[in-house]
C-alpha cells in the first residue's frame, strides 16, 4: 500500500474461503483449513480472512513476485499474515489478474 492509502484492486471470493480454504472436509483444502483455523479464522466470518489476505498482499514486509503462466498473469505474495489470534504465520498467497481490472485470489498456502 502506498503512503496515501492507495492499494490495488484485490478480490477474495467468499466462496473460495468458505468452501475451500476454511473447509476441513475439502480434499485439497482440508490441510490448509486446519492451518488457518488454528490461527483463529472462522468459516462463519470469511470477511476476516479476506481482509487479512488483502492486507498481506499490500504489506511492505512481504515479497511480491509476478509470474506469467501462459495466458495467465499472476502475483505471488510471501510473508507474514495477520490472524485473529495475533500470531503472524508466513503464508504464500497467489493472485490472478482478472478482466484487466483486478487481482483475484487463487489460493493461499502456509510457508513452514
Amino acid at each position: 500500500m502506498s503512503e496515501d492509502g492507495w492499494r490495488p484492486a484485490l478480490e477474495v471470493p467468499g466462496s473460495k474461503l468458505v468452501h475451500y480454504l476454511l473447509n476441513v472436509d475439502h480434499p485439497k483444502g482440508g490441510p490448509k483449513a486446519r492451518f488457518f483455523l488454528a490461527f483463529g479464522f472462522d468459516p462463519s466470518q470469511p470477511e476476516i480472512m479476506a481482509e487479512a489476505l488483502i492486507v498481506q498482499a499490500t504489506d511492505a514486509r512481504c515479497i511480491l513476485r509476478p509470474v506469467e503462466n501462459g495466458p495467465y498473469r499472476r502475483m505471488i505474495v510471501e510473508g507474514p499474515m495477520e490472524t485473529p489470534d495475533g500470531r503472524l504465520p508466513r503464508v504464500r498467497s497467489v493472485w490472478q489478474w482478472q478482466d484487466g481490472a483486478m487481482w483475484r485470489l487463487v489460493t493461499a498456502v502456509p510457508l513452514t
